[in-house]
């Protein structure tokens, strides 16, 4: 009833379909730059418009020649926040931080750290061994996640704040005016540097 080709389309689609429904295994013991770029979001992620996307596209800066992405999520009562960039120092720990004003030059004070466990200004240092390390080929894959209710009183204990609420302090750290970086290489001092305007994506 069927000629050849149609029987391998069919079959060609039923493989596809296959492969498409396999979901990959992820080794939690590998290397942070041999893990997948989806991990999973801590909490409940409700629907869709309940989360706050936001993206920063690096920009090389000074000397740098380095690249790459900040993608910040606000979602399940959590602030996520993961990056990739390449072109950077070697085996070194890469700063990177979420700055006060909406440009980069001047980029402003501190509002958060982007280390492992995004830290507030005054909470955690601007360098250290808390920030991810680039990969033997100058690469860094970085996720990070902190709840919205632990940041809250991180804020509150280390900036003076009086913040009573997830709204409030989402208010106060007003992502949509906000600047992110990345240095090339542990510091100061720092020989260059990557920025880019955070950019609401939803």
């Amino acid at each position: 009833m069927f000629g050849n080709s149609t029987r391998s389309f069919a079959l060609a689609c039923a493989g596809w379909v296959m492969v498409g429904c396999t979901e990959p295994e992820v080794d939690l013991a590998a290397p942070a730059d041999h893990l997948p770029s989806f991990a999973a979001k801590p909490g409940d992620p409700g629907a869709a418009s309940d989360r706050i996307l936001y993206q920063v596209r690096l920009g090389a800066l000074g000397d740098s020649r380095s690249h790459g992405v900040v993608l910040i999520e606000v979602v399940g009562g959590h602030l996520a926040v993961s990056a990739h960039a390449a072109g950077l120092e070697p085996l070194q720990h890469i700063p990177q931080h979420i700055h006060l004003n909406p440009t980069c030059d001047p980029g402003g004070g501190i509002l958060l750290n982007l280390d492992a466990n995004l830290t507030v200004a005054g909470e955690g240092p601007g360098v250290g061994t808390a920030y991810p390390v680039a990969n033997a080929g100058g690469v860094v894959n970085y996720y990070a996640s902190r709840s919205l209710s632990d940041l809250l009183q991180a804020v509150n204990t280390h900036l003076g704040l009086g913040l009573t609420s997830v709204e409030a302090l989402l208010a106060w750290l007003d992502l949509d005016n906000r600047n992110a970086h990345m240095h090339v290489a542990f510091g100061p001092p720092f020989p260059a540097v990557n920025c880019g305007e955070i950019e609401r994506l939803n």
